[in-house]
């Protein structure tokens, strides 16, 4: 940015600028290109140094360096009685010059201004005026300087990194080994400049810095060809976490994005995801354990049943300590043994009455 005073034309600039008329027209008259005029004899502008310094983070100071140029024939001087009169947000340091300082032709006079940076949204505007003197006819000069500043929360390129639940780390917590577990990553531009985000700038280490396995970024809203994400616009990406062993694991998402000014994009900010998970073995699933039989009792199958009936009667097992021979041993149905008792039963009967009848005949004959 160059600045340049104005330049009234001094009396011996008026003669020259007469001079060189003449040779003009002289060297149109014969056909001859005329040399180029030297430079003015008091001239005098910045070379360099913005005194505009936009956006800035507030309780910062930033600080800038101006250099004022002797454009001229003649040397100069500098008077800097209004800049070293500044007094916050901008104030001067380190000037290479004082109103007894002489500047030659082609010279130069430097200072910086540090700008401390005030409460949020303050915006600052502080005009200075310099006086410059032609050392060789004492006529003067005014170089005007305007320096401004606006403050803001947040450096110009910001952006924050928050995960699911509004945590600033991803806490997968356990999973089970050949499971997996996901968190969201929202990005979200909070300073004054847009950001382009890629996939292709989240590197997933460990603690040591070495790739971290297990871990990746499985979606984002900008993919591995990157986006612009505007201020007070949010970007989002995904990771998964899939253990293959069990154990824990640490290690960090470093996110890593380029700020924009109009179509220059800035060095990388960089904001880091702490992470964070462990793995759980997979216990093999058993079937229930068969109890052992109770000693004791011993089933025995029925005899086979020939016939066009089908017998639903049960089996029956002996007790224990009961029933003597061939039916204990074989465990007779009880159908048989009731009706075996029935015939005995009656054979008993049957002799008790014959033995009653044969008593009567006796009394009888008698």
């Amino acid at each position: 940015m160059t600045l340049r005073a104005p330049t009234p034309l001094s009396g011996l600039g008026r003669r020259a600028l007469a001079t060189l008329a003449v040779l003009g027209s002289f060297a149109f008259v014969g056909g001859v290109t005329a040399a180029p005029a030297n430079a003015a004899a008091f001239d005098v502008f910045f070379a360099s140094g913005n005194p505009d310094f936009g956006f800035a983070k507030a309780g910062t100071v930033q600080i800038k360096e101006f250099d004022i140029q002797n454009g001229g024939d003649d040397s100069i001087a500098i008077d800097p009685a209004p800049l070293t009169a500044l007094t916050g947000p901008f104030t001067v340091t380190a000037g290479s010059f004082s109103a007894l300082t002489v500047i030659p032709k082609n010279g130069h006079g430097t200072f910086k201004v540090n700008y401390t940076v005030p409460a949020v949204g303050t915006v600052s505007t502080v005009p200075v005026t310099l006086v410059v003197t032609d050392q060789a006819d004492n006529t003067t000069k005014n170089l005007s300087i305007t320096f401004k500043g606006t403050s803001i929360a947040t450096d110009p390129a910001h952006f924050t990194a928050t995960t699911s639940g509004g945590g600033t780390s991803a806490d997968f917590g356990t999973v089970s080994v050949g499971s997996f577990a996901t968190k969201d990553v929202t990005l979200t531009v909070d300073g004054v400049l847009p950001i382009r985000f890629s996939t292709d700038n989240i590197t997933i280490v460990d603690s040591a810095g070495n790739p971290l396995p297990g871990v990746k970024v499985t979606a984002s809203s900008f993919g591995t060809a990157g986006a612009v994400t505007n201020p007070g616009v949010t970007a989002a990406f995904e990771l998964t976490y899939t253990p293959l062993a069990a154990g824990s694991v640490t290690g960090s998402a470093r996110v890593s994005g380029f700020a924009l000014s109009g179509s220059v994009e800035t060095s990388a900010i960089t904001v880091v995801v702490p992470l964070s998970g462990s793995a759980a073995a997979v216990t093999p699933t058993s079937p229930p354990a068969t109890p052992p039989a109770t000693p004791g009792a011993t089933v025995t199958p029925l005899p086979t049943v020939t016939g066009t009936t089908t017998s639903t009667a049960a089996v029956v097992a002996p007790r224990p300590g009961t029933g003597t021979g061939s039916l204990a041993e074989t465990g007779a149905p009880v159908a048989g043994i009731v009706g075996l008792g029935a015939i005995v039963g009656l054979l008993g009967f049957g002799a008790l009455a014959g033995l009653a009848v044969t008593r009567r005949r006796r009394a009888n004959n008698l």
